[in-house]
């Protein structure tokens, strides 16, 4: 796994494996929501194992991301018959107006310097009556006030508050939930938490932000190995821990306590 993407075969740590279970999660919520005869987009796709995921409930799937070998290797990896994947240029989505049935955005927005941009971008693709669903990491629960996020790939995070601002800048209808876990989950992400922000809290001047990306990638690296931040996988837990459905849910109710939150907007 790097900063920026989850890489099934690369995960090292229980904190890793939990997140790549939560993803496999919300893409499967996703599944119930969008429509099974539409055209879908995976925007921000990664690896595109939930791309693939989402594929067979749809009539056309469609994932695209800014990397052109990450595109290359999701194409070779997961693509289909109805599951195809494009590179762009992360700023105007390469889709007609009003031809999309359905865009998934998992944990993108927060990489996303001009974020009404981004929002107005899917507006514009979507059919009338078409459904975005925006995932991200609650700011309330990982960070202080004023305080930069620690993943150096992370423009900002957002409050409950802030996204549904956003959201609604585009979008007249929208409705928000939070991703909640069971208490083994939760306490393991609470330990990363606490863990990163001791580690920035050296970074006074915020270096990480100022140095080129593949230096800040490194020493973070680094001082994560020093730390002893996470554990190894012990294979055992791949068989306790295998079934997402038993350790996440989405809740309804949205407090501080849910580890992301969810928009759902309608065109």
């Amino acid at each position: 796994m790097s900063g920026e993407r989850i890489v099934p075969e690369n995960i090292k740590s229980l904190g890793e494996y939990f997140l790549y279970l939560k993803e496999i999660f919300i893409y499967n919520w996703c599944a119930k929501i969008i429509p099974s005869t539409g055209h879908c987009l995976d925007l921000g796709c990664g690896e595109g194992f939930g791309t693939q995921l989402l594929a067979p409930f749809v009539k056309e799937m469609v994932g695209i991301d800014i990397n052109k070998k990450i595109i290359q290797r999701a194409s070779n990896k997961y693509g289909g018959s109805n599951c195809h994947f494009e590179i762009y240029n992360g700023k105007i989505l390469p889709f007609s107006d009003d031809t999309l049935d359905a865009v998934v955005s998992l944990h993108v927005i927060e990489h996303v310097k001009d974020d009404t941009h981004f929002v107005s971008e899917i507006y514009r693709v979507l059919k009338k009556d078409g459904i975005g669903i925006f995932t991200t990491p609650n700011r309330i629960m990982r960070l202080p006030p004023g305080v930069m996020p620690w993943n150096i790939f992370h423009v900002r995070e957002y409050t409950p508050s802030e996204l549904h601002k956003l959201l609604t800048t585009s979008f007249k209808e929208a409705e928000f939930f939070g991703l909640t876990a069971v208490d083994k989950v939760k306490q393991i992400e609470e330990a990363r938490i606490r863990q990163n922000l001791k580690l920035i809290s050296y970074d006074f001047f915020n270096l990480r932000r100022l140095l080129p990306l593949p230096i800040s990638s490194l020493l973070i690296k680094v001082l994560h190995f020093i730390k002893g931040v996470e554990k190894k996988v012990d294979h055992s837990v791949y068989e306790k821990y295998k079934d997402p459905f038993s350790l996440y849910k989405v809740e309804k109710i949205l407090d501080e306590n849910v580890l992301d939150i969810i928009g759902i907007c309608m065109k």
